[in-house]
């Protein structure tokens, strides 16, 4: 990579956005809800002397996706899943299904907190992965999101 500038790697977001296109998968990605014990998170509720909330919570903005919160919107990608010698390697337990993936440039993934639901390609349905680290603007010149994560029902594709 020396001596390319990000202007040139820039250049080649058109290829990257057709490559995307052929793959065939996209990330929806949410802000994962609040939880009481978070700071800034409203107060558990009031109960009534039954135990009951005087005030019923809110309801679940995604029920198909439990803990995710409001959706940033979809983006391309590509995610696969690692095979065990993958997993040993970055040090993970090997019965835990773990993925890894390429999500477009444009996509808004600079704050912790998300969760990422792939689907298309060849997955017979959709794949709720969270993080387990960062997730990292490969070489800082804004052309791809990359990221390891793990099936938060784990499951397998």
């Amino acid at each position: 990579m020396t001596g390319v500038l990000t202007a040139e790697f820039q250049a080649e977001r058109p290829e990257l956005d057709e490559l995307y296109a052929e793959l065939g998968q996209t990330v929806e990605v949410f802000r994962a809800q609040v939880r009481p014990a978070d700071p800034g998170a409203l107060p558990p509720p009031d109960l009534d002397e039954s135990g009951m909330p005087v005030t019923p919570p809110p309801a679940d903005p995604t029920p198909a996706t439990p803990g995710a919160g409001v959706s940033l919107g979809s983006w391309p990608c590509v995610a696969y899943q690692l095979d065990a010698q993958d997993r040993a390697t970055i040090g993970g337990d090997t019965a835990l299904p773990l993925w890894e993936g390429v999500i477009h440039w444009s996509a808004p993934l600079h704050e912790p907190g998300l969760i990422l639901v792939i689907s298309g390609g060849e997955l017979p349905s959709p794949v709720t992965l969270k993080p387990i680290g960062d997730i990292v603007d490969e070489g800082t010149q804004r052309v791809a999101w990359s990221f390891t994560a793990r099936a938060t029902d784990g499951r397998s594709a």
